[in-house]
């Protein structure tokens, strides 16, 4: 696929990059999938979002990366999409998969609300927004998830301790990782070189999927960790 000059996110732009891994999208779910960029794009003037502005990377970066986690569908029970930001990867997880139920763990009130304006302007009654911040110290009252889903927000071994009692019995976390320095620290750079995350009591490795992104964007990982 050849770099897009694109100067503006449009359904076949996303079409185009969603071909190259493969990723069909039900009817209607693209334009809601550029509404939500949309929607963002707007509310970065006054809040921070994002970083990444430019058309090509919202395509790859943003929505492209949100879906290759259908490659470990389907996505029974519930879903805790944790540290949600900008709705990266939840709300792209609701559009496109009607009979998952998300929610959407956000600690800025600020981003809270984003997220709130979005899941109700997309129509999504399968997605939740949940004001909170897990710590070690903190349990939140969120009940426990078949999946919890995260896109660096820490190194995995950190988020494999905090996330797995979040879990129910049979659950899943699924990491989303991209170079060493998103990961924080050390420990992620190490992690990132290929050794295994440390994980807590009843947890087991499970898949691990390495994609190249299009563009020349660099590549994600995709790793699973399973609960007894």
């Amino acid at each position: 696929m050849a770099p897009a000059a694109a100067k503006q996110l449009t359904v076949a732009l996303l079409a185009e990059v969603l071909s190259v891994k493969g990723i069909s999208v039900p009817p209607g779910a693209s334009e809601k999938l550029l509404l939500h960029a949309e929607e963002m794009l707007l509310w970065n003037r006054s809040i921070r979002l994002t970083a990444i502005t430019d058309p090509a990377e919202i395509a790859v970066k943003h929505i492209l990366d949100s879906l290759l986690l259908l490659s470990f569908a389907p996505f029974p029970g519930r879903t805790l999409d944790f540290g949600s930001g900008a709705g990266y990867p939840g709300i792209p997880l609701a559009i496109v998969l009607s009979d998952a139920r998300l929610v959407l763990l956000e600690s800025s009130r600020k981003k809270c609300a984003f997220l709130s304006r979005a899941c109700t302007m997309l129509g999504l009654r399968n997605a939740e927004v949940v004001p909170g911040r897990i710590t070690a110290k903190t349990r939140l009252p969120i009940g426990r998830f078949e999946q919890i889903v995260t896109r660096a927000t820490l190194p995995p071994s950190e988020a494999a301790a905090l996330l797995v009692p979040y879990l129910s019995p049979g659950g899943r976390l699924l990491l989303m990782t991209g170079p060493g320095r998103e990961r924080g620290g050390e420990s992620g750079e190490r992690e990132a070189a290929g050794g295994e995350a440390m994980l807590p009591p009843g947890a087991a490795h499970g898949r691990r999927e390495r994609f190249d992104l299009p563009l020349g964007m660099g590549s994600r990982e995709i790793r699973e960790i399973l609960v007894r």
